[in-house]
C-alpha cells in the first residue's frame, strides 16, 4: 500500500508537472505577443519612412514653387519699375 509520504510526493509530482506547462505556454504566449509586437513596430517604422519622403517630396515642391514665384515677381518688380521711369522721363 502507498503511505501518506508516497501520496504526497505523488501530488508533489502532478503539481510540478503542472507548473512546469503553465510556463511553458505562458513563454509561448509572451514570445508570441513579443513576435506581434515587433510585426506591427516594423510596419509602423515603413508607414512613417513612406510619410516622411511625402513630407520631404511635398516641402521640396513648395520650395522650389516660391522660387519660382519670387522670381516671376522679381521680374514684375522690374517691369514695373522700368515703366515708372520710363513715365518720368
Amino acid at each position: 500500500m502507498l503511505g501518506s509520504q508516497d501520496i504526497l510526493f505523488i501530488v508533489l509530482a502532478f503539481c510540478a508537472l503542472w507548473f512546469t506547462a503553465f510556463l511553458c505556454w505562458l513563454i509561448y504566449q509572451a514570445a508570441s505577443l513579443l513576435r506581434h509586437v515587433h510585426g506591427l513596430v516594423d510596419e509602423i517604422k515603413t508607414k512613417v519612412t513612406s510619410l516622411e519622403d511625402a513630407i520631404m517630396t511635398m516641402k521640396r515642391k513648395f520650395e522650389g514653387n516660391i522660387t519660382m514665384v519670387s522670381s516671376i515677381a522679381e521680374g514684375v518688380r522690374k517691369i514695373i519699375d522700368s515703366m515708372r521711369f520710363r513715365d518720368k522721363e
